[in-house]
């Protein structure tokens, strides 16, 4: 009798003479749900997955169809930067961190000491992501990830993160009943993807076990050991609101915080700026809106999500659970954001414009800012580097 890992085998004894033999037309686009995750073992085997774990996860597995419609409603491309950040960073999530700080002192002091990350960051991702652990998801992770790679979500990503999920369940020895997660496959207090899980998740309570799901602490210092992994520098922050003088040379957008202070740039909470080190001048929503000198740490924080709205609201809720800052000031520029499409034809088309666009995949970090603002000065517009409805529809009518 053929079982399902014999069937396997004999495929494989096979499939030399199969290749010899002229392609049948295809019955459909692509393989079925079934047949595309059996195909995975060679690459999961490959990657010292064992054929025990690859049954147990994958036996019976059925695809979520329901979770691709997700895909398209991610809040940090949808709201404006402003609606996003006044959503996440509400009083309530603010007294909720504080609380939360004087539960975990210990904890957190151990892990700011040990990793050199300042805990109020790591609690605001806590708090980001899962509301300080009040909703880590339900989902079953194998399936979500297996159902985004066969619908080719983001090209071989979620492939490989469904691999490297098989990889978690097999080190730390987890049913696949136990492995829940996010609709995209995050999983624990602080929303890991598998590949993270497996390079960053520490085991802080030394009960030998790396807990994201149950250990609030373990989670973390995974975090923290995430951030420190990505070069967050210690004792610096991840940056102020700022004031700007009338008639600024926009352009100098990278300075010391000494020329900053020369140039008329103050904090907007009355605060000093740094003696030592540089930061960049920021308009996540436009010149017309706010104004923020960001630092590298900054970057580090948009490693976990690639989003500027996501990272101002990771440091202003730092910021606002360690009671350092006031609310943010002034009024954001409401605006309708651009969708990836258009970030990523607006990319390729400065590209064949001889600029030196450094990605084409729709992300817009510094880099691609400070393109953006080299594109602005030669064409006549405010140089605020802001990638926004008008520098998109001049750069396409180039």
């Amino acid at each position: 009798m053929f079982t399902r890992s014999t069937f396997f085998f004999v495929f494989l004894a096979f499939s030399g003479v199969l290749l010899l033999l002229p392609a049948p037309p295809p019955a459909e686009a692509g393989p079925s749900f079934k047949n595309y995750v059996d195909s995975l073992y060679p690459e999961a085997a490959d990657a010292g997955v064992t054929w025990e774990t690859f049954e147990a996860a994958t036996n019976g597995l059925t695809a979520n169809t329901k979770i691709l419609k997700f895909t398209k409603s991610q809040p940090e491309f949808k709201r404006s930067i402003g609606q996003y950040v006044g959503k996440r960073v509400t009083s309530g999530i603010v007294k909720n961190g504080r609380a939360m700080a004087k539960k975990y002192d210990r904890t957190l002091k151990a892990i700011e000491r040990k990793y050199g990350v300042d805990r109020y960051v790591v609690l605001a991702i806590w708090g980001m992501e899962t509301n300080y652990g009040g909703y880590i998801g339900n989902s079953d992770t194998l399936r979500s990830l297996a159902t985004l790679a066969h619908a080719g979500y983001r090209g071989d990503y979620f492939k490989k993160e469904f691999i490297n999920a098989l990889l978690v369940m097999q080190q730390e020895k987890l049913a696949r009943n136990q492995m829940r997660g996010s609709w995209a496959g995050a999983v624990g207090h602080t929303q890991f993807m598998p590949s993270s899980f497996l390079k960053y998740a520490v085991d802080h309570n030394g009960d030998g076990k790396r807990d994201l799901w149950r250990s609030a602490p373990d989670a973390l210092a995974s975090a923290a050991n995430y951030l420190k992994g990505y070069g967050w520098s210690t004792n610096e922050n991840w940056g102020y609101q700022v004031s700007l003088p009338k008639g600024i040379d926009l352009t100098k957008a990278d300075d010391t915080y000494r020329n900053w202070v020369k140039r008329g740039v103050v904090r907007t909470d009355g605060g000093s700026l740094p003696d030592k080190g540089s930061a960049t001048l920021l308009f996540p929503s436009g010149v017309e809106g706010l104004a923020f000198l960001a630092t590298d740490n900054f970057m580090v924080l948009k490693s976990y999500n690639f989003s500027d709205a996501y990272a101002l609201a990771v440091g202003h809720l730092a910021d606002r659970i360690a009671n350092r800052h006031s609310p943010l000031a002034g009024n954001w520029n409401v605006e309708r954001p651009l969708n990836k499409k258009e970030r990523v034809e607006m990319q390729k088309k400065m590209q064949s414009l001889g600029y030196k666009v450094p990605r084409t995949d729709g992300r817009i970090g510094l880099e691609m800012r400070a393109v953006i603002r080299n594109y602005q000065a030669r064409n006549g517009m405010t140089p605020d580097g802001h990638a926004d409805v008008d520098v998109h529809k001049s750069v396409m009518a180039q």
